[in-house]
C-alpha cells in the first residue's frame, strides 16, 4: 500500500492550476472575427461611449466592454499588453486619431466605466 505523504507547509488548498487561472480570469485572445463580434457597439453601448470625452477614455471603454463580454469579468491590462486589440479599435472608432497617452485611466473613470459595463450587460455587483 502507497502512502502519501501531506506538505503541512502549504496553507491553501489548490484546486485550478495557473493555466486554467489564467483562462478564466485573464486578457481573453482573439482571432480577428471574434475581434469583430466583442469589440462591435450595440446602440446603447454607443450612447454610453459618448459619456467619456476623451479618446483614451473611449478607446478604454470599448476595450473593457469587449473583455467583459468575453469573459464576463473586469480584466486588469495595460494597453501595452492589448497591442492587436488597440489597433483594432483605433482603426474601427477613431481612424483619424492617434493614441498617445497610453498610462492607465484614473480610478474614478475606470469605476464609472465599470458601472456602465455592468449595467448595458445586466450583471450588477455583488
Amino acid at each position: 500500500m502507497d502512502v502519501q505523504t501531506i506538505d503541512t507547509t502549504q496553507r491553501r488548498l489548490k484546486i485550478l492550476t495557473a493555466d486554467e487561472i489564467d483562462a478564466l480570469y485573464g486578457r481573453p485572445t482573439f482571432t480577428p472575427d471574434e475581434r469583430m463580434y466583442y469589440f462591435a457597439l450595440s446602440q446603447p453601448e454607443q450612447e454610453a461611449l459618448q459619456e467619456f470625452r476623451t479618446v483614451k477614455a473611449q478607446v478604454w471603454f470599448i476595450l473593457q466592454l469587449g473583455y467583459f463580454k468575453a469573459q464576463h469579468v473586469f480584466v486588469p491590462c495595460e494597453l501595452a499588453e492589448t497591442h492587436e486589440d488597440l489597433g483594432y479599435i483605433l482603426a474601427s472608432y477613431f481612424p483619424a486619431t492617434p493614441l498617445e497617452d497610453r498610462r492607465p485611466l484614473n480610478k474614478r473613470t475606470r469605476l464609472k466605466q465599470s458601472r456602465l459595463i455592468l449595467a448595458l450587460c445586466n450583471y450588477r455587483s455583488c
